[in-house]
């Protein structure tokens, strides 16, 4: 299908909203005057004499089209320009397609971070609500939803002290990958050789950014390492230097580790974690079908994440996460619930419920059609229904491209429970200072509002780099943290 632009270049967000409709599908474009024959989008901005401007939009879909326009001001906003493209050509995708997406005209990944703004700009949760059903067109269902999430989130934000700062660390090593995985992570086996050095690395990276963090008067609220898959290698020393130079000496909100795959899980690694103050951690099972599992590439079995959880719960941690995927192959709805009334009997503190994500870096996305969008629905509403019967909130949301049934994914927790390195994080509220191979730093501030910094994706290259990485990361983060701690 063809993405047709003349008189303006807001393709990115066409292109985002016609992934609504047509996951996981390529797109060629063109800004001719005309638009193409054959399947395409088109949006043509047109001056007229009187100082308007005419938007002509125009979707055609095998052999049908819908057409319409309407006139707006000269020198409209991008983002205003994006809203009124996005009002002109989503009923005619909805028309043509039959489809109505739960989350509307909404492309983004952080639904409830908007309502926060709306909220704050309209000065009413109220008002905000009702601009997400009526303007950008989100079902009821969703709109109390975000309301909800936002409802639970504010006394996380209000809590959270003043310069805080939230540490990432990033573990970019797996036993193997899951055929869904889109994250930079390697094996293992094949990567060992590396992992010396990637230990010296993070040690002098790790003492690096603490001293940036004391030069600028910053306060650290919460740690997370994730990956990858962390306890896939020996954590011992990482955590003993994140003990040391960011958890020792000041109260944490949350330190946490992703342990993620039960089949990396040992009664040695668990004690490591407890030794060094982790305060909460994941088993993630994604599923309790074992013929699920073995699809996905998940080599453990349902047995094993129950073995798994409870041996946790043995060491002494109280406070654990599980993760599952709605849309894996060969699940079904029956499958599905019975993994969430499954999760819900060992009773973990939290429980995030995700949908499948074809990403262009995962083995499923040239091997897999998106799973059927009634199924998966279905399949999120039964978790919603059950958790929050079962005493469970949710408490964060975000949103990915090509993501089954155009959902989301959503972090449910019980009271006093919910990550609050995921709340500052995924509300862009807190600054995050990545470490490692893989890690993304964002900043706060700035002329942008929010500065973001990527380190080397893969440790061979973030290791052949490091000295020149580190030291152009001290001068980015020293000028832009500096403003903060020069305000106390």
């Amino acid at each position: 299908m063809v993405i047709h632009t003349y008189g303006h270049s807001r393709t990115y967000e066409m292109e985002a909203l016609l992934k609504l409709f047509r996951p996981a599908e390529r797109f060629t474009f063109s800004a001719a005057e005309t638009a193409p024959e054959g399947e395409c989008l088109s949006a043509v901005l047109m001056p007229l004499s009187d100082g308007r401007m005419r938007l002509s939009g125009l979707t055609r879909m095998g052999s049908s089209e819908r057409r319409g326009e309407t006139l707006l001001l000269q020198d409209l906003p991008p983002h205003l320009l994006d809203r009124e493209i996005s009002a002109l050509l989503y009923p005619q995708l909805c028309a043509l397609t039959g489809m109505r997406p739960a989350w509307g005209m909404l492309t983004g990944i952080r639904p409830v971070n908007l309502l926060r703004k709306f909220a704050a700009r309209t000065g009413s949760v109220r008002q905000a609500t009702d601009d997400f059903r009526n303007i950008w067109r989100v079902t009821e269902e969703k709109t109390q939803l975000a309301a909800d999430i936002l409802a639970v989130q504010q006394p996380i934000l209000d809590a959270a002290p003043e310069h805080g700062v939230g540490i990432y660390l990033s573990v970019p090593f797996c036993p193997t990958r899951c055929r869904y995985c889109s994250f930079v992570s390697n094996s293992v086996s094949q990567m060992k050789k590396l992992i010396p050095d990637y230990y010296k690395c993070l040690a002098v990276e790790q003492q690096l950014v603490s001293e940036i963090i004391r030069e600028c008067g910053l306060t650290v609220d919460s740690i997370y390492v994730g990956g990858g898959t962390p306890t896939s290698i020996d954590l011992y020393q990482p955590l003993d230097w994140l003990q040391c130079n960011f958890a020792a000496g000041q109260p944490l909100r949350e330190f946490t580790v992703e342990a993620g795959r039960p089949d990396t899980i040992t009664r040695e690694n668990l004690r490591v974690m407890r030794q060094f103050g982790v305060t909460r951690i994941s088993v993630n099972p994604q599923s309790f079908q074992d013929e699920v599992l073995k699809a996905a590439g998940r080599p453990h079995t349902a047995a094993d994440a129950v073995e798994k959880f409870l041996l946790a719960r043995e060491i002494g941690f109280d406070n654990i996460n599980m993760d599952f995927i709605a849309g894996l192959p060969c699940d079904t709805v029956q499958g599905f619930r019975e993994s969430i009334d499954r999760a819900v009997s060992l009773d973990p503190e939290s429980i995030t419920v995700h949908c499948l994500a074809l990403k262009k870096a995962a083995d499923f996305y040239q091997s897999l059609p998106m799973p059927e969008p009634e199924a998966v629905s279905e399949m999120v509403a039964y978790a919603q229904e059950t958790l929050t019967a079962a005493g469970y909130r949710p408490y964060y949301l975000y949103r990915q491209k090509n993501m089954a049934a155009n959902l989301e994914n959503v972090g449910y927790a019980k009271p006093g429970f919910e990550s609050a390195y995921n709340v500052m994080m995924m509300d862009d509220s807190q600054t995050i200072l990545g470490i490692g191979a893989g890690a993304s730093t964002k900043v706060l501030g700035g002329t942008r509002g929010i500065e973001r910094l990527t380190e080397c994706k893969y440790p061979y290259d973030y290791l052949a780099r490091f000295d020149e990485l580190m030291e152009t990361k001290r001068a980015q983060l020293l000028k832009l943290l500096k403003p903060a701690g020069a305000s106390e």
